[in-house]
């Protein structure tokens, strides 16, 4: 039966415990170096031989010396070798010198409302780390950001089902309310309970069709029958041109946000439409099994802490 030899292409390995082997001039030595055994040292030279077919080594002894032909591979390959094995170090120097980027992906309302904190208080403890904003209204637009890596990061809602993916890993974050938007000095504004007959009785600043929020909306107007009385004044997908419109009393708005968007809105009046409604989840987007550098890694750390109050 014909020998099967482990080796049958050149690799890496053969040609770094070669060249180990030559410069040290003993195999226990070289296999101490490369913190290998000995008989692999000297298993991977051989089959380096066998494919090249030539004797690169001879033994003298416990020495071993380098033959015309060995002499030859170890002037070609040796700076090669070493060129690999200082890649990692070389690697991380120059990667120093790149510019640094955070990438973030998540709606305009989360970055205008809810990220402003965490932001702030990453770029405190680096100051030389940009962050970089990447609006999506869509979960999908998020989703496809993270996942082709032009994002390092989402943060975005989502529905439950929409949790099931292959590439990406949901973090549940905090819930979001379903709310009644008006001017600070609306006639519902001052009303102690308020129902979809009343909300259909102002025109309405709406989000764009197809939006969770407005969705939402539809579901409710159509539960009461009273979605052929809603009049849209106005519809878009951007949470801050609702909050223009509604403070300027051009309408109301009902849109999923949370009681902490209080403190950037001094000029709007946010009452959560249905307590008894189950919230909109937010999540942190990340690849599944991704190496995440450290700046991304602390930004997770302040998100997961910043946001979970934000409920």
């Amino acid at each position: 039966m014909a020998r099967r030899y482990r080796y049958k292409d050149i690799q890496l390995p053969q040609l770094r415990s070669f060249c180990v082997a030559a410069t040290e001039g003993n195999f226990t030595a070289a296999a101490r170096a490369l913190g290998l055994s000995a008989p692999t040292v000297w298993e991977q030279v051989r089959g380096l031989e066998r494919r090249l077919g030539a004797t690169l080594l001879l033994r003298k002894g416990r020495k071993v010396e380098l033959t015309a032909e060995g002499r030859v591979l170890l002037n070609l390959i040796q700076p090669h070798v070493s060129g690999i094995d200082s890649l990692e170090r070389l690697f991380d120097t120059q990667r120093a010198d790149l510019p640094r980027r955070l990438t973030v992906a998540s709606t305009p309302h989360l970055l205008a409302h809810h990220l402003i904190t965490p932001v702030q208080e990453f770029a405190a403890l680096h100051p030389t780390v940009a962050v970089r904003l990447r609006p999506s209204v869509r979960l999908e637009d998020g989703l496809q950001l993270v996942e082709r890596g032009q994002a390092d990061l989402g943060i975005q809602s989502y529905l439950p089902e929409e949790s099931k993916q292959d590439e990406i890993e949901f973090e549940h974050l905090f819930d979001m309310k379903f709310m009644l938007v008006t001017a600070v000095g609306h006639p519902l504004a001052r009303k102690r309970q308020v129902t979809a007959r009343d909300v259909v009785k102002y025109p309405l600043v709406m989000q764009q069709e197809g939006s969770l929020s407005r969705k939402e909306m539809e579901r409710i107007l159509r539960r009461d029958h009273l979605l052929d009385q809603a009049r849209a004044v106005v519809e878009t997908s951007h949470f801050d041109v609702i909050r223009s419109y509604v403070a300027a009393g051009i309408g109301i708005s009902l849109l999923y946000t949370t009681l902490h968007a209080r403190r950037f809105l001094p000029d709007l009046h946010l009452r959560v439409f249905d307590p008894e409604r189950e919230g909109l989840p937010v999540a942190l987007l990340l690849r599944k099994g991704a190496h995440h550098a450290a700046p991304v890694n602390e930004f997770c750390r302040i998100v997961r802490r910043c946001l979970a109050t934000d409920d």
